[in-house]
This record gives structure tokens, sequence and C-alpha cells, in this order.
């Protein structure tokens, strides 16, 4: 099991977090990737991958961060000393659009043009990048065909969680991946979400916690943790109609080669 999104540096982990790593190592856990939003989640993140042999680093500003950066001079020269001095860093993420919280035009300018910067930087650095989408598909994928260069970069929709016609276009982007969390155990018969599930072939598939958020069943509406990956493979597995094993192989194959890991 690799669960390719964790926030493990959030302070709801501060009590038990050697143990929570721990428990998914113990329990046939491969690695972790666990993600930086912003200077100081960067730094935690750092610090994590530094600590454990199999915790790799994805760093970069999620797009609520236009509300904190005063201007985007410089994202890339920090971000690119980061990657410089840190081999444990194997990808760009999470970046992208969010209008869940952000409904003005101002805002969304803001955020395509923090998105642009860290893609560009994405494809100088030769790294993957991690996609956060609220919202806004129509405008991500939009900015994801505007340039040749980003058809050539590896990235990765976290929490997919599009309808038929958003998975219809994205199946369309080279090089695109889709992960899934524990929302997808939350779903009913009539969710488009699971029709989506159903068109995504498995070798496009990555799973995911995002913990501390969206824990599955049954531990929703508690804290998510790495182990709980699990559940999410467990649930593709019944959906697909295969065996837990067969989807625990193919989505680790997948993440050790979308994020380059050496394990």
């Amino acid at each position: 099991m690799i669960d390719t999104h964790a926030h493990l540096d959030f302070e709801s982990f501060d009590p038990d977090r050697s143990e929570v790593i721990a428990r998914f190592f113990e329990n046939k856990g491969k690695a972790i990737i666990n993600i930086g939003v912003d200077q100081e989640r960067i730094r935690k993140t750092l610090e994590l991958s530094e600590k454990y042999e199999n915790i790799f680093s994805a760093i970069a500003f999620h797009p609520e961060e236009i509300k904190n950066l005063a201007n985007f001079d410089n994202v890339k020269k920090y971000l690119t000393e980061l990657v410089e001095k840190n081999k444990k860093i194997v990808a760009l993420g999470e970046m992208g659009l969010d209008y869940f919280h952000f409904k003005e035009e101002a805002e969304h300018r803001k955020q395509k043009e923090l998105f642009e910067i860290q893609l560009d930087l994405a494809g100088e650095l030769g790294l993957p990048v991690v996609l956060h989408c609220r919202d806004a598909y129509a405008d991500l994928l939009e900015i994801l065909e505007s340039k040749e260069v980003y058809s050539k970069i590896s990235k990765v929709l976290h929490c997919y969680s599009g309808n038929p016609a958003d998975t219809k276009s994205f199946l369309k982007c080279e090089k695109l991946m889709f992960s899934f969390t524990g929302n997808i155990t939350f779903v009913k018969k009539e969710n488009p979400l699971l029709e989506s599930i159903q068109m995504i072939p498995l070798e496009r598939t990555m799973v995911e916690t995002d913990c501390p958020f969206l824990a599955p069943v049954p531990f929703r509406g508690k804290r998510n943790e790495p182990s709980f990956v699990h559940q999410v493979i467990e649930k593709l597995a019944e959906l697909k109609k295969l065996n837990f094993e067969e989807i625990e192989q193919q989505t680790d194959q997948n993440a050790i080669k979308f994020f380059n890991l050496r394990l």
C-alpha cells in the first residue's frame, strides 16, 4: 500500500504522529507522500521525509495561499532552492484551483497565475505535479491544455470527484492520473462518481487518504490516517470487481512510477 497524499504535518497528529506512522508501515505500508501546502507546512513536511526513510515530500503553494502571499515574485526561487537541496522531494504539489471559498473573478485570476508559475517550474525541473481542484474542473482543464509543455508533465488529480463528463475530458489529457480517497466509500449507487470510477483504467489510478481529512467508512467523522488507505483499496476492488491484491499491486506500481520512488 502506498498513500500518495497525506498531511501528517498537521497539528492533529502531534500527540501520536510516530505511532500513526509506525502503524502504517507495520501493516504492509510501503511509502507515504506527504504534501506541503505553505511555507510552514513545507518545512514540517521536509522534516518528516528526512526522519523517515519511506516518507517522501511534495511541495507547492495551495491555491488558498493567494490570501497569504503578498506577491508571487519569489515562489519559483523558493521552490527551486528546496528541490535542489532535498532529494526526497518527488513532486510539486498540491497546486491548482479552488473556487469553493473564492468566488470573485479577481481571486480566480490570482489562483490561475500562481498555478501556472508552479506548473511552468515543474516542467523546468522535470517533476510530476499533484493537482488540487474544487469547483473549477473546466478552468483547470483549460490551463492544462493551454501549453504543449504541460502535456509532457506527469500529473495527478488528487481526491478526484469529477462527474462522467469531466472524466471524459480529463481522460484525453496526456500523462494524467486520478487519485481516490475515502470519499469513494461515502457514495450511494446513484452518485456520478461511481460511473467515473468505472471509466478510469486501473493503470491511471492511485490511492490516497488526504489525512487527517476524509476518513473512509467505517471511520467516517474521525481523524484519517495512512493505514486507512486499506479501505480505499478495498472499496475500489469492490467497485471494479477485482480482488484487493490486484488493486494494491497496480496502484503501488502506478505510484512508484509516477513519483519515481526508490523503495
